[in-house]
């Protein structure tokens, strides 16, 4: 589990984070990509759509899959998280459609507070 501060400096280091663990499973280049853009998404919601001071960034490795989660401190969306068609142009909005397309499946669980934990799991190729 890593902590990140919830500041517009979250995804880019959960990029980092993921890309360093997942370069060292020798997990595949295109499972690699695919969870980078998915993290980005879920770390890049949590910072601007909720008021946490801090993220929960966990990465799990299993033989054929690859989990990705991210927790905040919330609020939690008063709606809930329904994704978007990715292919219609806007500026904002597209990322759960973006996860929903890159995962096998995904999934948001409440946390304790008013804090929420979205997942996803990316199938994989390769060694666990």
């Amino acid at each position: 589990m890593h902590e990140l501060d919830g500041s517009d400096a979250a995804p880019s280091q959960a990029r980092r984070l993921v890309r360093k663990s997942l370069t060292a499973w020798k997990a595949p280049a295109e499972c690699i990509d695919d969870t980078l853009v998915i993290v980005s998404e879920l770390t890049t919601n949590a910072v601007r759509h909720t008021t946490s001071k801090r993220i929960s960034l966990q990465l799990i490795g299993r033989p054929g899959e690859i989990e990705v989660a991210v927790r905040d401190s919330g609020p939690r969306p008063q709606i809930p998280l329904v994704p978007s068609d990715p292919a219609r142009w806007s500026p904002n909005g597209r990322g759960l459609g973006i996860v929903q397309t890159l995962a096998a499946r995904w999934g948001a669980e409440p946390e304790p507070g008013s804090g929420l934990r979205v997942w996803a799991v990316l199938k994989r190729e390769g060694p666990a």
